[in-house]
């Protein structure tokens, strides 16, 4: 069996890597801000600058997708008070939803989908993982 050629690898990583649907590669500095995505990037740092920017740029799009900023949204997944989970389920199916809208097949959406679930575990929050809807 021979070696995989540079262009087949190179397909290999494009099909691997989520379409964008009008998200650009980058975030706006604003963005980068927040506390939040702060410490998101800060998690970040194993990734090269392309893969973090489209990464940043994917969360800052989910947040204009569920129109709250990113620290409304870790304030308002978990009540401190109560020390319950308030809002799981709407990121949970939201993150779907924003995925879904991405033309590839359900593992490139179930990539980006993850990249919203590793913004909250990276803030300390944890979303239930995607279930396929045959389960």
């Amino acid at each position: 069996m021979s070696a995989p050629t540079d262009r087949f690898l190179e397909e290999l990583a494009r099909r691997s890597r989520p379409p964008r649907m009008d998200i650009p590669d980058t975030c706006t500095p604003e963005f980068l801000e927040y506390e939040t995505v702060k410490r998101y990037a800060d998690s970040l740092d194993d990734l090269t600058e392309k893969e973090r920017g489209e990464r940043l740029a994917t969360l800052e799009a989910f947040a204009a997708y569920v129109d709250r900023t990113p620290d409304e949204m870790v304030e308002e997944i978990y009540n401190r008070e109560t020390r319950k989970y308030r809002k799981r389920g709407f990121y949970s199916d939201n993150a779907k939803a924003f995925a879904a809208q991405i033309d590839g097949p359900q593992h490139v959406q179930l990539a980006c989908s993850n990249v919203i679930r590793s913004f909250f575990i990276a803030n300390g929050y944890r979303l239930p993982p995607e279930q396929p809807d045959w389960m």
